[in-house]
């Protein structure tokens, strides 16, 4: 295409698909920390292996890894390169701004505020990591912005977002956390194809850039299966955890009863003993 020229708005549809599934694998992952957290909020305490993994699963694979996917599967007539410390400050906004979510939630008793203020947080993670790693693209083009577009993008973020913490530390069984999980996905996604969509591309002259840079057209392929691994070994260290939360549970249950006061034959416990 010659400089001047708009690229029209396309999406591969399979690449597309993809990315929803990595943000539905991230957000899923996210949400079983959200109930590690919260049985720990009610055990008086937090683990910050939680919010961790909370964060890495949310920031790092369910909103990075989607978007870098996502950006993929726009159809451009040129190669896309993403400078490497722009890249590397959009994963690290991403999950900075998660972790802190689940831990503002997590660290006290859950309240629709506490909810709002870190659904915000987490909404605001999904749009400044899409800015700022759409600001990393290197390419013989530019952006124009569409400014209600951007404004549109920020908001279903925080809202989808908001909702779908609130899910997160009320779920009760598999079936409600998969879907906050796909809940937290469509605000991911939704966010994302709608910034996408308020950035119109326009061809420019082919320039050099100094910087160094990551791409290429394995990329989305590659994020993917780092997710997928990612995913294993948080799953893994869950399970763990799990089971060590159990373990801890039953050794309590187990030291109330023995500590408790045992009764005398013939009488029931707590009775005052009798004349004689």
């Amino acid at each position: 295409m010659t400089p001047g020229e708009i690229v029209p708005l396309s999406f591969n549809g399979g690449l597309v698909a993809l990315s929803f599934l990595v943000a539905v694998l991230g957000s899923y992952v996210a949400m079983l920390a959200a109930a590690g957290i919260r049985a720990e909020t009610r055990d008086g305490e937090i683990r910050i292996g939680y919010i961790l993994i909370g964060a890495v699963a949310m920031g790092g694979v369910g909103i990075w890894s989607m978007h870098f996917i996502g950006m993929q599967a726009q159809n451009l007539p040129f190669e896309v390169g993403y400078q490497l410390g722009l890249t590397v400050l959009s994963f690290l906004v991403a999950a900075g701004l998660s972790g802190w979510a689940f831990w503002f939630i997590g660290r006290e008793r859950f309240t629709f505020f506490r909810c709002l203020t870190g659904g915000a947080a987490a909404g605001l993670g999904v749009v400044a990591m899409h800015y700022v790693g759409m600001s990393a693209m290197r390419m013989p083009a530019v952006l124009l912005w569409n400014l209600p577009m951007v404004v549109l993008s920020a908001f279903i973020a925080v809202i989808a977002a908001s909702a779908a913490l609130w899910l997160a530390f009320n779920t009760q069984n598999e079936r409600q956390r998969f879907g906050s999980a796909v809940l937290m996905a469509l605000a991911i996604c939704g966010m994302h194809y709608t910034g996408a969509a308020a950035g119109t591309v326009v061809c420019t002259a082919a320039r050099e850039y100094a910087s160094l840079q990551i791409g290429g057209v394995m990329l989305p392929y590659i994020a993917f299966a780092l997710s997928a691994a990612t995913m294993l070994l948080m799953r893994w260290h869950l399970q763990r955890a799990s089971r060590r939360f159990r373990a801890r549970t039953a050794r309590r249950i187990d030291s109330i009863i023995e500590s408790a006061p045992m009764a005398s034959p013939g009488r029931l416990p707590g009775s005052a003993p009798g004349p004689g």
